[in-house]
C-alpha cells in the first residue's frame, strides 16, 4: 500500500497543488470534478487529499474518506489543524494536540503504540532513553489498527507506517 497523489482541491473541486509520488502502482486517478465527491457524504471538499493505491478502511472519525470501488483506491482529506501546523512539523511542548491528530510511540525504531486524541503536544513529545531502549514519539494520523500516517519533514513527504509489526524486544544483535 502507498500513497500514489496528493491533491490540494478548491470549494469547488478544482486542483490548486498536485503531486506525483514515485510509486509502480497502475492505478489510473480520476481527476477531481465538481460531480466527482457528489456519490460519497463528504461536503467539504476544500482541503488537502492523499489518494492510496489499495481500498483501505479508515476508522478515525477526525478524517474525511472515501474508498473508490471501482478504482480501489482510498482519498484521505488532511484534517484542517494538521495541515495549518505544517503536518505538525514544527510544534512546541506547549501546545494543543489538534483534534484528529494522535502519536506513534516507537521503541528502538519499531512501533509500540499510538495515543489516540492526545491532551497536549508534551504527551506525545517522546525522545529518550529508558532501560537500553530509545523512544520516540512522531505526531501523525491514526488511520486504523494497522496505519498510522506521518510526514517527514526532511524528505518532505507522507508516508503510511504499519503499527503491528512482529518483533522480539529480547532478542536483539549487538
Amino acid at each position: 500500500m502507498k500513497i500514489i497523489n496528493f491533491f490540494e482541491l478548491d470549494e469547488k473541486a478544482n486542483i490548486v497543488k498536485e503531486k506525483k509520488f514515485e510509486s509502480d502502482s497502475d492505478k489510473q486517478i480520476e481527476v477531481p470534478s465538481d460531480d466527482f465527491f457528489k456519490e460519497t457524504e463528504i461536503t467539504d471538499i476544500l482541503g488537502q487529499w492523499l489518494v492510496i493505491d489499495e481500498l483501505l478502511e479508515v476508522d478515525n472519525i477526525y478524517v474525511d474518506h472515501f474508498a473508490n470501488k471501482e478504482t480501489e483506491i482510498t482519498w484521505i482529506k488532511l484534517p484542517e489543524k494538521y495541515v495549518k501546523e505544517n503536518y505538525m512539523a514544527n510544534y512546541e511542548a506547549e501546545d494543543e494536540c489538534p483534534l484528529g491528530v494522535d502519536a506513534l510511540i516507537k521503541e528502538d525504531g519499531y512501533p509500540i503504540g499510538v495515543v489516540t486524541g492526545c491532551d497536549s503536544i508534551k504527551q506525545a513529545k517522546v525522545d529518550n532513553n529508558l532501560d537500553g531502549h530509545k523512544y520516540k514519539g512522531e505526531l501523525g494520523i491514526k488511520l486504523n489498527n494497522d496505519n498510522f500516517l506521518v510526514y517527514k519533514q526532511g524528505d518532505e513527504e507522507f508516508k503510511l507506517v504499519k503499527t503491528h509489526k512482529n518483533w522480539d524486544r529480547g532478542r536483539r544483535t549487538i
